[in-house]
């Protein structure tokens, strides 16, 4: 990855999107507006960047059509109430890139860690392992089609992303009593 790449933008070129997406709704959370210009060229017809997930945004559900949710997610206290407020944005099949930093021994692969404030240095998050993040986003509404990139076998200060559809199956994780605006 280039020094001036995004990871956001990394996922994107990897990302398995039409070669066309005229008209689209583009939901981005957590990544900023990395990536913009790439979807803009394919046809994206609004994006639209939130820093985190709020249901004061205002967001119609079922309005957009990518999501992209970057690994600022990380600090969320309630990750499953995350993506699944994301499911709700998204149209049925619509496409989720999420990226997650992740635990870089393989045997914990199916867990994940808080890190409170302060450990080391910086705000309290969660780590999962490449196994435990599947989970997250697929317990959520999505199915996962797959690792972007290298695989998600890449570990260290950067994210590894996954792409996944929106579904429609019984009974998809509600979340809907716990709402993701954390004031």
């Amino acid at each position: 990855m280039s020094a001036a790449e995004h990871p956001t933008e990394r996922a994107l070129s990897f990302a398995r999107l039409p070669d066309r997406i005229e008209g689209w709704r583009v939901l981005s959370i957590g990544a900023g507006n990395a990536g913009e210009d790439y979807l803009t060229s394919l046809g994206a017809a609004e994006l639209i960047a939130l820093d985190e997930p709020s249901e004061d945004a205002g967001l119609e559900a079922g309005a957009f059509d990518l999501a992209i949710c970057g690994s600022g997610l990380e600090t969320d206290a309630h990750p499953l109430a995350t993506y699944a407020w994301l499911r709700r944005a998204l149209k049925l099949e619509g496409t989720l890139i999420a990226g997650s930093r992740v635990l870089a021994d393989p045997t914990k692969s199916q867990y994940a860690r808080f890190i409170p404030a302060g450990e080391d240095g910086g705000a309290s998050r969660w780590l999962p392992g490449r196994l435990a993040f599947r989970w997250m986003v697929e317990v959520s509404g999505f199915d996962v089609a797959g690792w972007l990139g290298d695989a998600g076998e890449e570990l260290g200060d950067d994210p590894v992303y996954l792409q996944a559809k929106a579904a429609d199956r019984a009974p998809p994780l509600d979340l809907a009593r716990q709402p993701v605006s954390r004031s």
